[in-house]
């Protein structure tokens, strides 16, 4: 059985596959930290598909960007759990996560996902996820001199990049607003078009939260001194 953790956002989510099924899912969107709520999450999904966490084979989990906090907690609890059952763990980021439901579309899909601080994350794919253009850290009205000709936006920054483009030549072609939120069962179809990044029991020291840029206390502290 495989576990799927999603803690990069304010929301998170967690899923179970077996036997090439999902059989369990859970998205929580609470005023609660994912210290509070990842493992009872991750216990009652045990627990409710009649099995013990000995039945775990591998674990799936998204490495950001997103969330400072909420990203170091799901890597500590998913590489906890790998260490204590001597399973991989395999990991995929949130902006391929959220450009996956748009596969289908057979149009260029620009993942967004929301930054703060008045920038987005942003990565433009092809239908099959190969990259046009590499994730990164942009502010939105940046995207005005990309080439977005036959593109669907889709993530938690599409409402951004909506209202930006508004007033541009560019067509806009938005996925639906349920589109936007990740699920941790994306993981397990992603791999369909590209193979996750792969760590065995022993390179769990290797796995790493995948920011994209500093923290905002950290961005905090160099402004402070520049002063």
């Amino acid at each position: 059985m495989k576990l799927a953790i999603d803690s990069s956002q304010s929301s998170g989510s967690i899923a179970l596959h077996d036997k090439g099924k999902l059989v369990y899912s859970a998205y929580f969107d609470l005023r609660v930290t994912h210290s509070e709520t990842l493992m009872p999450a991750i216990d009652n999904a045990i627990k409710l598909s009649g099995v013990g966490p000995e039945a775990l084979s591998e674990i799936l989990v998204c490495v950001g960007p997103g969330s400072f906090t909420g990203l170091r907690i799901g890597l500590a609890t998913a590489k906890g759990i790998a260490f204590a059952r001597k399973i991989p763990v395999s990991s995929y980021n949130s902006l391929q996560m959220a450009a996956y439901p748009c596969t289908i579309a057979g149009k260029k899909i620009l993942s967004v996902i929301d930054a703060k601080m008045k920038e987005i994350y942003v990565a433009l794919y092809r239908p099959d996820l190969s990259l046009i253009e590499n994730p990164q850290v942009i502010a939105p009205i940046d995207l005005l001199d990309w080439d977005l000709t036959d593109t669907i936006i889709t993530g938690s920054g599409a409402p951004i990049v909506s209202e930006v483009l508004k007033d541009s030549a560019i067509k806009q072609n938005v996925a639906p607003s349920y589109f936007h939120t990740l699920k941790a069962e994306l993981l397990f179809a992603i791999s369909d078009l590209i193979p996750p990044t792969h760590y065995d029991a022993e390179a769990l020291a290797d796995l790493e939260p995948y920011y994209l840029r500093a923290s905002t206390a950290q961005i905090k502290k160099k402004n402070s001194h520049n002063l």
